[in-house]
């Protein structure tokens, strides 16, 4: 069986971030947005090369698709804006945004190849 080298990983990143561009944040396994980088919420934040994609949300009370009070539990990625299977979905410790003023930020982490 042959070994993928550093350039082959870095070829399915770039496809990755490429394709897989939509971010939904769900309370449990129920979707409450999902958006991509052409929305202003949302950015890849890695550098080139590196072995960890993170796209990153920050959503606020005040935006209009958030309806408060509403809590936030785990992310999934996309690579279609509406149904589709996800292909990563992440935890992390909810979070209930009750105001106008409250503001959640989440990386979500996808490391090609996992170590």
């Amino acid at each position: 069986m042959a070994e993928i080298n550093t350039a082959g990983y870095q070829s399915i990143r770039d496809y990755i971030q490429a394709n897989w561009k939509y971010i939904e944040l769900r309370n449990g396994s129920t979707p409450i947005v999902r958006l991509s980088p052409s929305d202003s919420r949302v950015t890849w934040t890695h550098q080139t090369g590196e072995q960890t994609l993170k796209l990153q949300i920050i959503v606020k009370g005040s935006d209009s698709d958030i309806p408060v009070p509403q809590t936030f539990s785990s992310s999934a990625i996309y690579s279609v804006a509406t149904g589709g299977s996800a292909y990563s979905v992440e935890s992390f410790t909810s979070f209930t945004m009750e105001s106008d003023q409250d503001e959640l930020t989440v990386t979500h982490s996808i490391q090609v190849p996992q170590v």
